[in-house]
């Protein structure tokens, strides 16, 4: 699979001396004489937006997202209220520009072609996961017009409903399941997650398509329990062979965002070794159950100026107060130096590198949403939510082995982190903090997912804990925000935007977006 990228970036070497190359003709000859940029390879395109389905710029995920979630802290101490510059618009901004618009660009210029039916309906699935994270953090979004202004001028997008988004959405994964076809030529050598695979892309549509029923299913019953039926039927993830991973090469560049074959996330903690710390909140929750994972994802950094390793012990890992000034102790700014070293930071061997893979969607998160749907009688099941739920752990510690040998954890110790921590709950409301518990452990670096989750099942109740606005109002909300704000530019310059607010509501983290019902 390595290989593969490689020779993505070969071929991104290639395109840009290409380019260069040739400045000294007139464009039209430059557009007739570089075939490959009027008429681009698809086995080039496809590579290019799965690297690139991560969004490698890490403000929006870093700064915002993970602190939201209590998984990171960072000196900047953002309030979860109050939205400096255009920050939570990074992320809209390099999903329109970079993976969005060349799925877009896929699929049509292959729609019309009989022999490349399995790259259309790959795009079309790749879209609607591109789509289902943009509109789950902003609420309405371009997605009808969104990525076209290279095909047909439409710079000004027209801004659509959330519940209309979700159910193209819905239809767009039913098509493209049904239109994969064996028979017709696959992707094998560029297809860097599934290898071309349409089983595993089947597969991946239809958990995707549970996530999406589930998440709808406050907003709209009838239609979320349907859709998961659905999936339920046209086959999930069976095991973690099935999940949708994008691997990733030990290269960056030395400025705000890495290269696209590399993994942005951890940019935070390897070019900021002093300002990002893992937070007490998850930290705790892993140390108090003797979990495993706790080795695996945490670190004592020995350097404030590299990132370098300390002590991966479990026993002495601490993490800092997410929103450090609304908790018992003073904000992470104020530390003195020296102790910042006592703070643990995420695993440069593991999650922390450049080249460590990143999981999109797998079968873990599959089954505890199994679990919650058994839970809350949406599906009726021969197999019980306890099944699910501990099938769920110990997959989600089985694919931490793709980090390398520090990653893996054996079958014994998941199942005496299972005799320690039972699934014995006395009522649903601990059934369900428990299973999104896990969803919560699991997600961690997917930090997308684990704010749509925190936000859509109510779990875990991090939140509670925190000091109340009215005793500190200068200082961090002690509420979860419940989207993030729409980039300033596109404020100033798409009128179409307001019609969106006004539907929606005012552009503030506090705003509900449709499927997020109380």
């Amino acid at each position: 699979m390595k290989t593969n990228i490689k020779k993505y970036s070969i071929y991104l070497i290639t395109l840009l001396s290409a380019t260069f190359s040739s400045c000294d003709k007139g464009f039209d000859d430059i557009n007739k004489s570089v075939d490959f940029v009027s008429t681009p390879n698809l086995d080039y395109m496809l590579p290019d937006i799965e690297l690139t389905m991560l969004d490698n710029t890490y403000y929006t995920l870093g700064d915002f997202v993970a602190p939201f979630v209590m998984h990171v802290t960072n000196r900047k101490a953002y309030s979860a209220l109050i939205v400096p510059g255009g920050y939570h618009g990074y992320h809209f901004e390099w999903t329109y520009g970079n993976p969005l618009v060349g799925v877009v660009d896929l699929i049509e210029r292959s729609k019309n072609d009989p022999t490349k039916v399995n790259y259309y309906n790959i795009g079309r699935i790749i879209k609607v996961y591109l789509a289902h994270q943009l509109t789950d953090l902003y609420g309405d979004i371009p997605y009808f017009e969104g990525g076209r202004g290279y095909l047909d001028r439409t710079f000004t997008p027209t801004y659509d409903p959330q519940e209309k988004i979700y159910q193209d959405m819905f239809k767009e994964l039913e098509e493209a399941i049904a239109g994969l076809d064996d028979t017709k030529p696959r992707p094998v050598q560029s297809d860097i997650v599934y290898n071309g695979v349409n089983l595993k892309w089947k597969k991946f549509a239809n958990s995707l398509m549970l996530r999406l029923g589930l998440r709808i299913m406050k907003a709209d019953a009838v239609n979320g329990k349907k859709w998961i039926d659905k999936a339920i039927a046209g086959g999930l993830m069976t095991s973690n062979d099935d999940n949708f991973i994008v691997k990733y090469l030990p290269n960056s560049s030395t400025g705000g965002t890495t290269n696209p074959t590399s993994n942005g996330q951890a940019h935070i903690f390897i070019r900021y070794p002093d300002n990002y710390r893992l937070t007490s909140q998850f930290i705790n929750v892993l140390k108090d159950r003797s979990d495993p994972r706790l080795s695996v994802y945490a670190m004592l950094p020995a350097s404030r100026t590299v990132y370098t390793p300390g002590s991966k012990n479990p026993a002495v890992q601490k993490g800092w107060p997410a929103f450090g000034d609304r908790a018992e102790e003073a904000p992470y700014a104020s530390i003195p130096s020296a102790n910042r070293l006592n703070y643990s930071v995420s695993n440069n061997t593991t999650f922390g590198r450049y080249d460590a893979p990143y999981i999109h969607l797998s079968y873990a998160q599959v089954q505890f949403q199994l679990a919650e749907c058994v839970v809350r009688g949406i599906i009726t099941s021969s197999t019980s939510a306890k099944t699910y739920y501990e099938t769920g752990v110990r997959m989600a510690m089985d694919q931490l082995k793709i980090y390398g040998a520090e990653g893996v954890i054996s079958g014994t110790q998941a199942t005496a982190y299972l005799t320690l921590n039972p699934y014995n709950p006395t009522s649903t409301e601990e059934a369900l903090n428990l299973i999104n518990t896990q969803y919560w452990i699991e997600t961690h670096y997917n930090w997308y997912e684990t704010f749509a989750n925190m936000r859509r099942s109510g779990y875990p109740k991090l939140y509670e804990a925190l000091a109340p606005v009215s005793l500190q109002p200068s200082n961090l909300g002690a509420i979860l925000p419940r989207r993030l704000t729409y980039q300033p530019d596109e404020v100033a310059t798409n009128p179409k935007l307001q019609e969106a607010l006004q539907r929606q509501g005012p552009d503030l983290t506090t705003t509900r977006m449709w499927w997020d019902k109380p």
